[in-house]
């Protein structure tokens, strides 16, 4: 299901256009990728293979589930789980429990290619266990 690559991520974007050209980046960026197209199919593929995935990158306004409100059902499962928003518009209305700080874990649209890898990059950086001495 994943394309090849080192790190898992989980594209998740209802616009067919936008997530074909990330998931094109992310692999020539050496990135496994696995696609959704809603909140509800990124849940249904995260319970398939979770434990793959160590970060999440979602749009926000999608039809049905929102990006925000994906995420909280995510960290219900994983509470560390890395998760980017990426969104055209800026955020307004979160579910609760979703914090959003601007080039940390949120990206507007349209946003850098390199943006988007060094994001992605320092986001897998801080999730990274310290190695004990």
């Amino acid at each position: 299901m994943f394309s090849e690559g080192s790190k898992a991520i989980l594209l998740v974007d209802d616009d067919e256009t936008i997530r074909e050209f990330i998931r094109r980046s992310l692999k020539q960026a050496q990135f496994k990728v696995l696609t959704a197209k809603s909140g509800k199919e990124a849940l249904w593929l995260y319970g398939l293979q979770g434990d793959e995935i160590d970060l999440v990158v979602t749009d926000i306004l999608m039809p049905g589930l929102f990006g925000d409100q994906l995420a909280v059902q995510l960290w219900a499962q994983e509470p560390t789980l890395p998760i980017l928003f990426i969104s055209g518009n800026p955020p307004e209305d979160l579910a609760p429990g979703v914090k959003l700080e601007l080039g940390q874990n949120f990206l507007r649209k349209p946003f850098k290619l390199a943006e988007l890898l060094d994001t992605i990059q320092q986001m897998l950086e801080r999730a990274e266990p310290v190695p004990a001495d």
